[in-house]
């Protein structure tokens, strides 16, 4: 792949050391940007390679960490389970959601609601300053 690299470039370089030539040569000026053209796909086909490179690598690291905590479960006598979900402070409970009424939605919602317009109206606008 890098042999394949230097050598568009170095194809890039003596092209564009004829550039005196290339502003009259139309073939010639076709010939850089097709060599422009190479480059540039080899360039793009690089990256994508670095990139599934750093995916894979990424897959190894995440399978190595879930190995090593069922192995850490299985040395304890139970699987490994994740630790609880923690409730956000202003929502509460994850699961109270589940159980409320439409009615204790609606006013949770109202009360949200008239919390915000307060903080809209407590912004002065810049004519009032």
């Amino acid at each position: 792949m890098r042999r394949i690299l230097a050598m568009a470039a170095a194809t890039g370089l003596a092209l564009a050391a004829n550039a005196a030539g290339a502003q009259v040569d139309p073939l010639l000026a076709q010939e850089r940007a097709a060599a422009r053209m190479e480059i540039e796909a080899l360039r793009q086909q690089q990256m994508a390679e670095a990139r599934e490179a750093q995916a894979a690598h990424d897959r190894a690291a995440t399978a190595q960490t879930l190995r090593a905590l069922q192995a850490q479960g299985a040395s304890a006598g139970r699987p490994y389970r994740p630790p609880p979900v923690q409730a956000l402070p202003e929502r509460g409970d994850p699961s109270a959601g589940l159980s409320l009424g439409l009615g204790e939605l609606d006013r949770l919602t109202d009360a949200r609601l008239a919390r915000s317009n307060e903080v809209l109206r407590a912004i002065k606008p810049a004519s009032e300053r």
